[in-house]
């Protein structure tokens, strides 16, 4: 049964598991993957608006968007396309029974149990990296301020500089795939100036 929390029958759910096919919506949206971050506020958004409103659910996630999005990175079909990716690739709960009949797990509980697990888990590395990068960069410090590193100074200077260049490039050439992304193929061509 593919029900949300209200009771309603998901329908895109349903109509994937009846028909085997894929939503009519994953053919559209952008090509690079959403972060976990942005699929678990899509599907707590979900959980909270219902699948039906995708106005709600697209105007709630936006703040939580990553640097770099276009600003229709969260429009309603694409949400309604990430989500119904989320549902096809997530197993359908077991029919659980509570106390008074009601089911207890539905697939929305079941994506944002899953999805809580993996940003806990990337919260976690980040963290761990975070730290590292923190004490690396005290010891560096310390052999600074005692002079040992005198001597490499520019050298240290030059790789901070040719790195900071390095990740503008790379976050430049993010921007640009993520843009060729939504234009798509062009439909029309320019005429030649006469």
């Amino acid at each position: 049964d593919y029900r949300d929390r209200t009771g309603r029958v998901n329908a895109a759910a349903e109509k994937m598991a009846t028909t085997g096919t894929k939503h009519k919506l994953l053919a559209l949206g952008p090509t690079e993957p959403w972060s976990v971050k942005e699929k678990l506020c899509l599907a707590s958004s979900v959980m909270r608006s219902g699948d039906q409103n995708w106005v709600s659910v697209s105007r709630a996630i936006k703040p939580f968007s990553e640097p770099g999005r276009p600003p229709d990175w969260f429009s309603q079909k694409h949400c309604a396309s990430q989500y119904s990716e989320l549902l096809e690739t997530t197993e359908t709960p077991k029919r659980k029974r509570g106390e008074k009949g009601e089911v207890v797990e539905t697939v929305e509980d079941v994506i944002v149990r899953r999805l809580t697990a993996d940003r806990i888990e990337e919260l976690k590395r980040l963290i761990k990296d975070t730290q590292e990068k923190h004490r690396k960069l005290k010891k560096e410090s310390e052999l600074i301020q005692a002079g040992h590193l005198d001597s490499k100074l520019e050298e240290l200077w030059n790789d901070a500089l040719l790195k900071k260049k390095q990740e503008e490039e790379e976050a430049e050439l993010k921007r640009k795939a993520t843009d060729a992304a939504y234009q798509g193929p062009c439909s029309y061509s320019v005429p030649a100036s006469v």
